[in-house]
C-alpha cells in the first residue's frame, strides 16, 4: 500500500487528485496522509508536482520511501480515515446576501463556541470499544446507532456510552464537534441545502474544517449481536 505525505498547509495542492474518489485521507497534527493509490497512480506526474510532498510504500506497519530499504518513520495510529472528496476544505459557491454587485466566495470554517450543546454522537476506534460493548446489557444501547468509518465507530443517540472520545452535537442532518459551531451560522440553511440537498445524508464536521458524508441508511440499530458479528468479520 502507498500513502502521500504533505503538510497541512499544502493541503490546497491536492485538488488535481481530488477526483480520485477512492483515496482516503487523515490528518495527524500538521500532517496529512493519503492512501489507496494504485502502482500506477503513483507513477503519474500529477504527484510529482504537489509541493514538499513525499510517498511512502506501507511495510508491516512502517513506512519506507519508495527505493529505500530502511524505514522512515511509522505509521501513526488513532488515524480517522476520510474520503478526499470530503476531506478538502469547504469553499461554498458565489453568494448574493440581497447587495447587488457582491460576488464572492466565503470559507466555512468551525469556530469555538460559548453555548454548550448536548452530546448526540461519539467517534472511538473499534478496538477501543469491542470488548465494553459485548458486556452492556441490550437496555443500554436500545436507543443508540452506529456506523462504521474506516477502524473507527460513530454512535447516535442519547444517552450515549460512557466512552472517553470526541463527542458531536446535532443540527439537522449535521454532527458538529461540541464546543465548536460554524462561524457563519446565518448562512445554515444555505450551507444545509449544497451540501445535504436530499436529506438522506449526515454531514459530520471536524474542528479543522473538512467534513465527511453518511448515508442515513448505513446508521443501524445497536445491538450486541449486530455489533459482534460485524467487528468480527
Amino acid at each position: 500500500m502507498y500513502y502521500l505525505e504533505i503538510e497541512k498547509k499544502d493541503l490546497e495542492y491536492l485538488a488535481p487528485i481530488r477526483h480520485w474518489s477512492h483515496l482516503t485521507l487523515a490528518f495527524y497534527n500538521e500532517i496529512v496522509y493519503i492512501k489507496g493509490f494504485t502502482p500506477a497512480q503513483i507513477q503519474e506526474a500529477t504527484l510529482s508536482q504537489i509541493p514538499n510532498s513525499i510517498i511512502y510504500e506501507l511495510k508491516e506497519n512502517l513506512l519506507f520511501r519508495i527505493g529505500k530499504l530502511v524505514p522512515s518513520k511509522k505509521i501513526a495510529s488513532a488515524l480517522l480515515w476520510m474520503p478526499i472528496c470530503n476531506a478538502l476544505p469547504i469553499v461554498l459557491p458565489k453568494y448574493n446576501m440581497n447587495y447587488f454587485g457582491i460576488q464572492e466566495k466565503i470559507k466555512l470554517q468551525m469556530i469555538k463556541s460559548d453555548h454548550e450543546q448536548q452530546a448526540f454522537g461519539l467517534i472511538t476506534k473499534i478496538d477501543a470499544v469491542k470488548g465494553f460493548i459485548e458486556t452492556l446489557p441490550q437496555v443500554r444501547l436500545q436507543n443508540l446507532k452506529w456506523v462504521l468509518i474506516e477502524d473507527s465507530v460513530l454512535f447516535l443517540g442519547t444517552p450515549l456510552l460512557p466512552i472517553s472520545a470526541q463527542t458531536y452535537w446535532k443540527k439537522d442532518n449535521f454532527l458538529f464537534p461540541t464546543g465548536y459551531t460554524m462561524e457563519f451560522d446565518i448562512l445554515f440553511p444555505f450551507i444545509k441545502e449544497q451540501l445535504c440537498p436530499e436529506h438522506d445524508q449526515l454531514i459530520l464536521f471536524q474542528n479543522n474544517n473538512t467534513y465527511l458524508s453518511i448515508p442515513i441508511e448505513a446508521c443501524k440499530p445497536l445491538t450486541i449481536s449486530s455489533f459482534r458479528l460485524t467487528v468480527n468479520d
